[in-house]
């Protein structure tokens, strides 16, 4: 695993106690699948970006609360409603993982005179 609780830990600077480490390492490793998925081939747990992006992640994904849409300091407004899913990547962290992705390219195609019109 590329991160682990204790990297988490030091990011937020404090330590996780009973129920929270399993929910911390849930999360670890659904943020790594994403990142991985998103990153395909080029994926490396090693690099020191996508460590830092999955560490972002997951403080993200632990201080989201369900069923709150948005909160407001000022004046104290808090609405509720059904959410997506939290445990997606955020567009900050697609930007991030961008260098990591395979690049798209085009081949070009041509057709020989004489070839086998009946493969087509």
């Amino acid at each position: 695993m590329p991160v682990s609780v204790t990297d988490i830990e030091v990011r937020i600077g404090r330590a996780f106690e009973g129920a929270e480490k399993p929910q911390v390492e849930a999360f670890i490793q659904d943020a790594s699948a994403l990142i991985r998925d998103y990153c395909g081939s080029r994926y490396s747990e090693d690099a020191p970006g996508i460590r830092a992006v999955l560490c972002s992640e997951v403080i993200r994904w632990l201080s989201v609360q369900p069923g709150i849409v948005s909160e407001r300091v000022g004046d104290i407004e808090v609405q509720f409603g059904s959410t997506s899913s939290v445990q997606q990547l955020s567009p900050a962290a697609r930007a991030s993982l961008k260098r990591y992705r395979r690049k798209l390219g085009t081949v070009a195609l041509t057709r020989h005179e004489g070839a086998d019109d009946s493969l087509l």
